[in-house]
Order: structure tokens, then sequence, then C-alpha cells
């Protein structure tokens, strides 16, 4: 399992089993030495992205209509 898919599972489990807040998912993230797929720390924005995007796949952009 890729790191950020093992991220996105543990980041899931802790929100819906242990009812953490996303500043404690990232903490428990670092501690258990799971790393984002860029940057070096997990910040709570990404994490709330992450736990926001049901699909797994990552966001597309979309043309703009006029």
């Amino acid at each position: 399992m890729p790191a950020a898919a093992g991220g996105r599972a543990r980041a899931r489990q802790l929100r819906d089993e242990d009812e953490l807040s996303l500043r404690e998912i990232c903490a428990v993230l670092e501690a258990e030495d799971i790393r984002p797929k860029r940057g070096e720390r997990w910040h709570p924005e990404i994490v709330r992205r992450m736990l926001a995007n049901s699909t797994d796949q990552p966001p597309t952009l979309r043309r703009r209509t006029v």
C-alpha cells in the first residue's frame, strides 16, 4: 500500500473510530512516521481535504465556463 493510501486509511480510522480532530490526526500520523505525499509534515487543511475526497482520486481541474 503506498504511503499516501496508508495515510488516508489511517486518517479515516482516526476520524471515524477515535473521533480525533484534524490537528490530533496530524500529530498521530507524524508520530507513526506516516509521511504525506508531498511535503514533510501533515497540515490540518491537507487532512481535511483528503478526508473530504470520498473517491480516493486526486481532484481534477475543470474549465471555467463564462
